[in-house]
């Protein structure tokens, strides 16, 4: 796994103090429930809706420790520009549904924190269909999630850059159970317009 590189995780640090500033200025991005957030790396999954790539900037800025971000399609690893580019965000490539398992639970064996996107994909409207992946990782790690909604980050959205911090779930139940509940979660936490157009099974 080419994540949680010493030299690269250096480099976050450094963007993210450099970048932290102009965002909360200038975007008017805050973050509501921040003192939900972890404070240290820990064995802890975040979810969050995903709406544009430059969602997982927010999170980065937002989080007070760092984390893995698992994961990104092997087409975004094409180029050496991109593939510096991951390292310095520490996204984990994803080539398939087993090494994903595999490579998420040793990251948690050795207490790292994750940040997986339910959906497995973009979905610029709100919160789209979920997969299971996120809830199957916290099950046979026996580890919580916390569920987050990252609203503003496309030209679709009204009003500034918001992330709303959640409460956690415990790792209970099989994995359609636990994702249904964990969408319910990440909806509730969404504006009110998104709430209302979002179809809710």
């Amino acid at each position: 796994m080419s994540v949680n590189r010493p030299v690269y995780l250096g480099l976050r640090w450094l963007l993210r103090w450099v970048l932290k500033g102009p965002f909360h200025a200038f975007k008017g991005y805050r973050v509501d429930g921040a003192e939900k957030l972890p404070r240290r790396c820990r064995p802890l999954i975040l979810a969050c809706n995903h709406a544009a790539f430059i969602d997982s900037v927010y999170l980065i800025l937002a989080a007070p420790t760092r984390f893995t971000i698992c994961g990104a399609k092997p087409r975004l690893f094409r180029s050496a520009a991109l593939r510096q580019a991951m390292a310095v965000a520490n996204i984990l490539k994803v080539e398939s549904h087993e090494q994903f398992l595999r490579d998420t639970g040793a990251l948690l064996d050795a207490g790292e924190t994750l940040l997986i996107y339910p959906e497995m994909g973009r979905f610029p409207d709100g919160l789209g269909e979920l997969q299971t992946w996120a809830a199957e990782v916290a099950l046979a790690n026996r580890v919580p999630i916390l569920p987050c909604y990252l609203h503003g980050t496309t030209r679709g959205h009204t009003g500034p850059p918001r992330l709303v911090v959640g409460e956690e779930l415990d790792p209970e139940g099989d994995a359609e159970t636990l994702t249904r509940s964990l969408r319910r979660s990440i909806l509730a936490l969404a504006p009110a317009a998104m709430t209302a157009a979002a179809d809710t099974p």
